[in-house]
């Protein structure tokens, strides 16, 4: 089983929300409480992987160069 978060920053988030026609945040319901959230109650298993400045294949290069980390076996 592979385990991979992609995990980008909160600006980077709301810069591409604000680039597509449908919405999947308002209210309190922010790119920087999901983000706070995630990270403090996600326990740090497998592969974290910063998407912020990576392109779709750069994000895709990412996870299969990062195979041995996002690996999970029973412990």
């Amino acid at each position: 089983m592979y385990v991979v978060v992609l995990a980008p920053d909160p600006q980077a988030v709301a810069a591409r929300e604000a680039g597509r026609d449908k919405r999947a945040y308002g209210g309190s319901w922010t790119p920087a409480a999901l983000d706070a959230v995630l990270r403090r109650e996600t326990p740090r298993r497998g592969l974290w992987l910063d998407t912020s400045a990576l392109t779709p294949g750069q994000t895709v290069d990412g996870i299969l160069a990062g195979l041995a980390t996002a690996q999970i076996r029973d412990p």
